[in-house]
């Protein structure tokens, strides 16, 4: 496809990569001059490009500077195309994997990561995959991050603890009805975005274990609150996130209450990484095209339809 110009106005450039759930280029807009990524899937992979329409015109309803825009759908010579902005920045999980952040930094992202979602929900989509490889942290300007994959990836049933793909991943960060295959609602996006925090600041993963198997075994169990891991973080705060950790999606706090916590914590929050050598800072620049491949390809999930 390189060279080629789709859907009369994208020229795709250069390919960036490609896996499960199809390929990704940058491209340039020829109509409005920038860049753009572009989401090539073949029309006879999953459900077929009904679905992938479907789920584009749930993204669509999103229109919030904290979540990824996609800009345009269609198809041409059997793939279905999504095209979405190109954004500067890195995944958390790549930030995280190398202590580059420091409490506040982290606090931060969380803030901007509630304000997204309760757009979202406000708009009845439900995310199903909030993970650190869908977070893009970006390394100037508002918001600090982007939320990824709404409407894009979901290619494949996101419930199913067997699907193809990465689903050690994915099951991780899933909530306990979630990986019981229940229907969820938004409380699941909740619980995930507060174990993903719980996870960044403390430095452990509550429920990860070396399989599959043991992962799901783990979900739901007793774990150990962020409250004892880090004592010296607000207790306001840190009881906000074990309250959204709460295996019964009915004792889990609204989304408000997680964001507002959050906020009225960061000026005591510490800006620096906790040790000198976690002094790795925001290794951010142009590494926007790796950045949305990663979270288009590592995960396969997108949102629940209302």
């Amino acid at each position: 496809m390189v060279g080629s110009l789709v859907l009369n106005r994208f020229l795709i450039e250069r390919r960036i990569g490609s896996g499960g759930f199809g390929t990704v280029y940058e491209a340039w807009d020829g109509r409005l001059e920038r860049p753009v990524a572009v989401k090539a899937i073949e029309s006879g992979r999953d459900d077929g490009s009904g679905r992938v329409m479907r789920e584009a015109q749930a993204a669509a309803r999103l229109n919030h500077p904290g979540i990824v825009t996609l800009y345009e759908m269609g198809e041409e010579d059997g793939n279905a195309l999504l095209v979405t902005e190109l954004v500067d920045g890195e995944t958390l999980a790549g930030l995280n994997r190398d202590c580059a952040l420091s409490d506040r930094e982290i606090g931060e992202i969380g803030a901007d990561l509630c304000e997204a979602l309760d757009h979202a929900h406000c708009r009845s989509v439900v995310h199903r995959d909030i993970k650190p490889q869908n977070v893009l942290v970006l390394e100037d300007g508002e918001p600090r991050a982007k939320l990824m994959d709404f409407g894009v990836a979901r290619l494949t049933d996101a419930a199913a603890l067997t699907a193809p793909g990465d689903v050690v991943g994915t099951l991780a960060y899933m909530a306990p009805e979630q990986a019981e295959g229940r229907t969820v609602g938004p409380e699941a996006d909740i619980y995930s975005l507060a174990l993903m925090l719980y996870e960044c600041w403390s430095g452990e993963h509550p429920t990860r274990r070396s399989t599959p198997a043991a992962t799901a075994r783990a979900i739901g169990g007793r774990q150990r609150s962020l409250r004892r891991l880090r004592p010296d973080l607000p207790r306001e705060l840190t009881d906000a996130v074990d309250a959204c950790m709460q295996t019964r999606p009915d004792r889990r706090p609204p989304l408000e209450e997680l964001g507002g916590a959050i906020e009225s914590s960061l000026d005591s929050l510490a800006e620096d990484p906790p040790r000198a050598d976690r002094s790795l800072r925001l290794r951010l620049g142009a590494v926007a095209a790796a950045a949305v491949l990663g979270a288009w390809l590592a995960a396969g999930h997108g949102v629940l339809l209302p």
